[in-house]
């Protein structure tokens, strides 16, 4: 197992393992070790470290578990920041930010399955309604 080291300009989008990262703390202070599912079997990189801000990032979008999302280490001048999904914390904690985490939060394949099922089930009901409908002379249009 090896940890991937996020580069400036180079997004990573990442499956999230588990709904929680590993916690621990060394000379450097806290750490948050986050498992991936990678699609990549030839590569061992399947986890990185989330320092205590992109750690509280992705726990304000909700990321857990079988979540995607995209990580992309930034550089303004001489600072150094990460965005997830497309946002910074600045954007997080700025005017209008719920309505911009709603939009980044990651959609689960679960979410994704409900919707389909709901889809689904408004197309059956809306077939059944057309098939019972009987058609006259005066329904076609020429």
């Amino acid at each position: 197992m090896s940890a991937i080291k996020f580069k400036v300009g180079e997004p990573k989008t990442l499956t999230l393992a588990f709904d929680e990262p590993k916690i621990g703390t060394n000379d450097y202070g806290r750490w948050y070790m986050y498992g991936f599912k990678n699609g990549d079997l030839s590569s061992d990189e399947d986890c990185f470290f989330a320092t205590e801000t992109l750690h509280s990032m992705i726990k304000t979008l909700g990321a857990g578990e079988g979540d995607e999302i995209t990580i992309e280490k930034c550089q303004d001048l001489e600072m150094t920041f990460f965005k997830v999904n497309g946002l910074s914390i600045t954007d997080m904690n700025s005017g209008g930010s719920f309505e911009k985490i709603e939009k980044a939060k990651p959609k689960s394949s679960n979410d994704e399955l409900e919707s389909l099922k709901a889809e689904n089930k408004k197309l059956k009901e809306e077939l059944d309604s057309l098939k019972s409908n009987q058609l006259s002379a005066n329904d076609i249009p020429f």
